[in-house]
C-alpha cells in the first residue's frame, strides 16, 4: 500500500537555505529541485518564481526529507510541517484519498502533474497535512 512516508518541511522562502544547512548536517543530496516558474500558469514574479515548489533530501538512494516554500506568506511556525505519502498502487492513493478527504478538507484535488505524479493535498479532521503521491514508475524509497 505504501511505498513511504516523508516529512515535509515548508518554508516561506526559506527553503533553499534550509536544504543547504540539513544536507551538511545530514551529509545527504539535494535532489528533485523545482522551482514555481517551471509550474504550468505560474504568473508570479522572478523572486516568487525562484522559490523552491519541490525538493527532496536524499541519503543513499532513500527520501529524508521534502522541502518547499510557499508562495507569500502561507506559513508560519506552526504549520511548517506536514506528511507526504507515495504509494505503490493507484487503489490504494484513491483510498487514502477519499478517506481523508470524506471529513477533511482539500487543498489540491486529485491531479496528473509535471513530475509524473497523480498527486493531491489534503488537510483531515485533526489538521493533518497531507500530501499524497502515486508515481506508477518510481526509484523513491524510504
Amino acid at each position: 500500500m505504501i511505498q513511504a512516508a516523508v516529512p515535509y518541511f515548508t518554508f516561506n522562502g526559506e527553503a533553499g537555505e534550509a536544504l543547504d544547512f540539513y544536507k551538511k548536517v545530514f551529509q545527504a543530496e539535494i535532489t528533485n529541485i523545482r522551482h514555481f516558474h517551471e509550474m504550468e500558469g505560474f504568473s508570479g514574479d522572478k523572486v516568487l518564481g525562484e522559490r523552491i515548489l519541490h525538493a527532496r533530501l536524499t541519503k543513499d538512494e532513500k527520501d529524508l526529507f521534502y522541502f518547499s516554500d510557499t508562495l507569500d506568506g502561507e506559513t508560519d511556525a506552526g504549520n511548517r510541517l506536514s506528511v507526504a505519502v507515495n504509494f505503490e498502487t493507484e487503489e490504494s492513493f484513491v483510498h487514502a484519498f477519499a478517506l481523508l478527504s470524506k471529513t477533511g478538507t482539500i487543498e489540491v484535488p486529485i491531479q496528473e502533474t509535471f513530475w509524473g505524479a497523480k498527486y493531491c493535498k489534503l488537510i483531515d479532521h485533526y489538521s493533518i497535512d497531507w500530501h499524497l503521491n502515486f508515481e506508477k514508475q518510481t526509484t523513491t524509497k524510504v
